[in-house]
């Protein structure tokens, strides 16, 4: 059960962690786990590598029914959700650099991962969320997706589907308000974090820090022990504070 009181929100939660075999997730989970004893971690994978993994097909709804299904059978309510999905460049294609390089495929796979998922998620692990106490379910963000915040350009499907994201937090956290009081629905923009999905442009940054893994999870864990209510609707960044729609 979630107490925010105590800023350990972890502190006997049952946590559900989707992509849990990704280079945030799993560090989030390995951190989340060594902050309580009596947490219960359930780490949500395509492919099982332990046992105690749920197996599912993120843009398949009816493997995300059933997954979420047997989560509720066995687990009953859940007290926080974390989505950390998430797709930038794939094997035959990078962000645009100009309208010129806009490809439907391309287009097509980063929504699938950074919109659609998010959109099964939330149909299916919304309501499992416990109304007894305060709950979260949060959907990995990005800076890049704020309208107000673009002074660049580029980079079209990807700040195109994050911006998408965030109305589906925001429409979500709406109706959430009204169907279940105590749950806080946020978006979460890590920073620039070497993984797989940025390792191909982190060489290029400058004058910007690129965090392990490890400290990404680390200020994720403290944003989000750090939020409340009042947060409901909003992308907060590794920092603990509000990105601009």
């Amino acid at each position: 059960m979630i107490n925010i009181e105590n800023k350990n929100i972890f502190s006997k939660a049952k946590v559900a962690i989707i992509g849990a075999s990704g280079g945030i997730g799993s560090t989030i989970s390995k951190q989340v786990r060594a902050l309580d004893r009596e947490n219960i971690i359930i780490e949500i994978v395509r492919q099982k590598s332990k046992k105690s993994q749920f197996e599912m097909d993120m843009l398949d709804e009816h493997s995300v029914a059933k997954c979420a299904e047997e989560i509720r059978n066995k687990y009953g309510s859940l007290d926080i959700v974390l989505n950390t999905t998430g797709l930038l460049h794939t094997k035959n294609y990078s962000p645009e650099r100009t309208f010129r390089e806009i490809n439907l495929d391309y287009l097509q796979e980063v929504f699938q991962v950074n919109t659609y998922i998010p959109f099964l998620v939330s149909k299916y692990f919304a309501p499992i969320l416990t109304k007894e106490s305060a709950s979260i379910i949060a959907f990995m963000s990005a800076r890049l997706g704020s309208i107000s915040d673009n002074k660049l350009g580029g980079w079209y499907s990807y700040r195109s589907s994050k911006t998408a994201l965030n109305m589906l937090i925001k429409t979500l956290s709406i109706e959430l308000s009204y169907s279940n009081k105590n749950a806080i629905c946020v978006g979460l923009h890590p920073g620039t974090v070497d993984t797989q999905l940025s390792k191909p442009f982190t060489q290029k940054i400058k004058n910007k820090k690129v965090f392990t893994k490890e400290e990404a999870a680390e200020y994720l864990i403290k944003a989000l022990n750090n939020i409340d209510h009042k947060d409901t609707g909003n992308i907060i960044d590794w920092r603990g504070e509000a990105v601009p729609y």
